[in-house]
């Protein structure tokens, strides 16, 4: 999959790169005048980076002549290029730290697992098993950037293994950060979530225990 702008072959880099200094977008004709290649050259190259959601186009509708097709980048395509989430991450992380309470701090990436798991939910209620819902996490956290995979399930227990960790660096300034993917899976699995070994504290990977939690009923009797 491709991630940077750099995986590409330089005619699409450059086609690319004039894009993002034309945010309004470009005719076939401007494109071709401003790369100096052949009107079908661009037209493949559009074909391709369109085919890969890097591009895409609107009709431009002009007074008294024919609405003319133009390109513009894609939110994909925007991604291409260099960017530093990491750094507000942690410039964010570290204000938090300085005006709130560890308690404070806690509660909000509590609260932030549990908005991200509201776009998830609906995936995963339906199912009706621990094991297929614990699967279904798993692909979830996979298309957040985890490479995540089950080490054990079944309709009791299971263990959910992670060999990266998507928030390391700010992780290891502040291991509160782990409070947001116990949210996490705690809100979309509805299950007591143990935190087993976490990398950025010395473990081999990141490995969440996953429970039924208890009835009241069963509770009560004991």
């Amino acid at each position: 999959m491709i991630s940077t702008i750099s995986s590409l072959g330089q005619r699409q880099q450059a086609l690319l790169k004039v894009l993002l200094h034309h945010r309004r977008g470009l005719t076939i004709d401007e494109l071709a005048g401003l790369l100096d290649i052949s009107r079908n050259a661009i037209n493949q190259h559009l074909s391709s980076l369109g085919g890969s959601g890097f591009i895409q186009s609107t009709l431009l509708h002009s007074t008294g002549g024919r609405p003319s097709k133009i390109y513009m980048l894609s939110p994909s395509g925007l991604e291409l290029f260099p960017r530093n989430y990491a750094l507000l991450a942690s410039t964010l992380l570290g204000w938090l730290r300085k005006n709130l309470s560890e308690n404070e701090l806690e509660s909000c990436l509590e609260e932030l697992g549990q908005q991200i798991a509201l776009e998830f939910t609906g995936r995963v209620g339906k199912h009706p098993s621990l094991t297929n819902k614990v699967h279904e996490v798993v692909s979830i956290l996979q298309e957040l950037g985890y490479d995540a995979s089950t080490a054990h399930n079944s309709d009791s227990y299971a263990e959910i293994v992670a060999n990266n960790c998507v928030y390391h660096r700010i992780a290891e300034e502040c291991h509160n950060v782990c409070t947001l993917d116990l949210s996490l899976l705690t809100s979309l699995l509805n299950a007591d979530i143990e935190h087993k070994t976490c990398i950025v504290r010395g473990g081999k990977n990141c490995c969440f225990g996953v429970s039924t939690k208890a009835s009241p009923c069963s509770s009560n009797q004991n």
